[in-house]
């Protein structure tokens, strides 16, 4: 399933960054997710002016999923997260940045 590929890759990505599991509460997870914006919301003279303003999916599934790939990895489990910041937005390139303290 697509979603275990994924959760993979977000625990490697943490580990790779230094991330080691943590007993602390509370955590706040700061999550920044930039979306590629598709081609298709362009026409020759710019971006077309019923593009959407943001992107899919919700900030919810995507933070969910997140929680759930890093648990054992940057804390214990997900019930220590007690702040969340999640903002989302198009880029040139899709890219996720994740703080937590």
């Amino acid at each position: 399933h697509p979603i275990h590929a994924y959760r993979a890759a977000v625990a490697a990505a943490a580990r790779a960054a230094g991330a080691t599991p943590t007993d602390a509460v509370p955590i706040t997870l700061i999550v920044d997710l930039v979306f590629a914006r598709p081609k298709s919301h362009y026409r020759k003279s710019g971006l077309k002016p019923d593009a959407p303003k943001l992107p899919r999916p919700d900030c919810s599934n995507v933070l969910k999923g997140l929680e759930d790939s890093l648990n054992g990895v940057a804390w214990v489990d997900d019930t220590q997260v007690g702040k969340v910041i999640v903002e989302k937005s198009f880029g040139t390139e899709g890219r996720t940045t994740i703080r937590i303290s």
